[in-house]
């Protein structure tokens, strides 16, 4: 199999939990060969050329956001009647985080930060709202310096997380630790600073900080999901599939359980023990979409392992399985709502602040 057609349908496949599955529509398009028995429709009449041009128009540029949104219309009206509106740049910039307009949406932001400095909550939604756009854009380094110099004149659990956001999001594990240990150390009672802290240390590799972490967050909430499913990740990483289980089941089904515990499984190169869990999964729930397409794509690499041995040579591309929650995070980037989870990582999940 193609490396690059590999990776492409295992950020489609993986889900974790009981994450959707893409299937592609496709066409019946008969029997290769055999000609249709049908007869053939007769031709449709000539548009008149008045008309094509109309449908045209229709079909080109149906939306354009700056004229048809009357959101937008009426958000830039304001600020051109008042560039210091804090609240419309907050508001504009939400709408053009719904459009996915992310580099647009950051400068909004950016503005609405630099007028927000003497109001505590305001500040607080623009510097989410900037740390949003700019991760979800790929420009997390264009967001750090403003944040830095908020966090230092008026330091804050939102502030530190969201500078840990940016940092892990710009590869500076080192500084996302410290930021993130900042966070939980002005708001201990926030489950996410924990499990946001312990996702870091198990991107660091820093196991038993990271367990420390994610236990310390199921104390405060026992119902999330996010640090079970995460504390599970660490288990099975470790050795611990039982353990391991036990954690994906309390984070969800069974069926769902076995079909995470086989994907990180899959992540770790063991394919034969991964396609073991994906059987279980089957047996509970037989028409388990995501552990059917897991399965597949189990088979197809240890059929392709088997091929690379009888050819006694290794890939010339080593071939990295990503987690489900990669695939999540790379096919769905932040929502401009504030209560959606932040990017999603390597077999972990963080979360944003305690607003949401």
């Amino acid at each position: 199999m193609n490396v690059q057609h590999l990776n492409a349908a295992l950020l489609l496949a993986l889900s974790l939990g009981t994450g959707c599955v893409r299937h592609a529509i496709t066409q019946d398009f008969g029997l290769s060969g055999i000609a249709s028995q049908r007869p053939k429709a007769p031709a449709a009449p000539a548009i008149d050329t008045s008309l094509r041009a109309v449908f045209k128009r229709q079909t080109q540029g149906a939306f354009n956001l700056l004229s048809d949104d009357a959101r937008v219309q009426a958000l830039q009206a304001r600020l051109k009647s008042n560039s210091q509106d804090v609240a419309a740049r907050l508001e504009l910039g939400g709408v053009y985080e719904s459009y996915k307009l992310y580099d647009t949406a950051f400068e909004q932001y950016r503005e609405a930060v630099q007028l927000s400095l003497s109001d505590g909550a305001t500040a607080e939604q623009a510097i989410a709202g900037l740390s949003r756009s700019a991760r979800a854009s790929r420009r997390p380094a264009d967001a750090i310096a403003p944040v830095e110099t908020l966090v230092w004149q008026r330091p804050s659990a939102v502030y530190w997380n969201e500078l840990g956001l940016l940092y892990q999001a710009a590869g500076d594990l080192g500084k996302a630790e410290i930021a993130f240990a900042q966070a939980a150390t002005l708001n201990p009672e926030s489950d996410r600073a924990y499990n946001n802290l312990g996702y870091n240390l198990l991107l660091e590799n820093k196991l038993q900080a990271a367990e420390a972490e994610f236990r310390k967050a199921l104390e405060l909430n026992p119902s999330s999901k996010t640090a079970r499913n995460n504390l599970a990740t660490l288990l099975a990483r470790r050795g611990d599939l039982e353990g391991a289980l036990e954690e994906f089941q309390l984070a969800g089904g069974a069926a769902a359980a076995h079909n995470n515990l086989a994907v990180v499984l899959l992540e770790m190169g063991q394919y034969e023990r991964s396609r073991e869990e994906l059987v279980k999964a089957l047996a509970i729930r037989r028409y388990f979409a995501p552990a059917l397409t897991n399965f597949k794509l189990v088979q197809e690499l240890i059929r392709e392992r088997a091929e690379l041995q009888k050819v006694g040579r290794l890939p010339l591309t080593a071939v990295r399985v990503p987690s489900a929650l990669v695939a999540l995070a790379q096919t769905a980037p932040p929502a401009a709502d504030a209560s959606s989870p932040d990017q999603q990582g390597i077999a972990g999940q963080k979360d944003s602040e305690d607003k949401q």
